[in-house]
């Protein structure tokens, strides 16, 4: 007697997909969320690859994490109900200073603000006020929303040069350039 295949019965199927589906939502409750910050030079578009990080969970009050890119240029922040943790990196370019987390994510806490390390932001900073300078400047460092980062991807602006990249679904795209000679004698 010859065996032949079985065939598959449609309530099979429609089992197979359900479990697939199931999965697929427990898979994201378990292992949170992830926001991937996308850093690039300003004037070319290429990835920054030896560059880290410094994220505030919410407005800028400064560096909750420091986190380092990764070979393609990124920054991988892993969200989870009630906490932050950013990707460690090997070799990392900030191996003696990064701060990895777990941070806790404060409650109503919605957004994130991030500055760079080494080379120079371009994203867009709020205007000084004369009459009501900050004593910090980093405290004009734009915030970015998480659930837009999340759901429709977010590229700051980029007011060093004319490059733009599109972001994709939990991407935030950050444009940086490298410091000038007199910039980095400042330091």
């Amino acid at each position: 007697m010859k065996r032949g295949k079985r065939a598959i019965l449609p309530g099979e199927v429609f089992k197979v997909l359900l479990i697939c589906i199931v999965m697929g939502f427990w898979g994201t409750v378990l292992h949170g969320q992830e926001i991937r910050i996308r850093v690039l030079d300003a004037h070319n578009g290429k990835p920054i690859t030896n560059e880290c990080v410094n994220v505030s969970l919410g407005a800028w009050h400064g560096a909750d994490l420091i986190a380092p890119t990764n070979k393609e240029g990124v920054v991988v922040l892993y969200l989870t109900r009630n906490e932050v943790t950013a990707a460690a990196v090997s070799p990392s370019p900030c191996a003696q200073t990064a701060i990895l987390g777990p941070k806790p994510l404060p409650k109503g806490v919605d957004t994130i603000a991030i500055t760079s390390d080494e080379y120079v932001d371009c994203q867009e900073w709020a205007k000084v006020i004369p009459q009501e300078a900050p004593k910090d400047n980093l405290n004009r460092a734009p915030s970015y929303r998480i659930e837009k980062i999340l759901e429709s991807g977010v590229a700051a602006g980029n007011r060093c040069g004319k490059f733009r990249a599109e972001a994709k679904p939990g991407e935030l795209i950050f444009f940086v350039r490298p410091a000038s000679w007199l910039e980095k004698m400042r330091r």
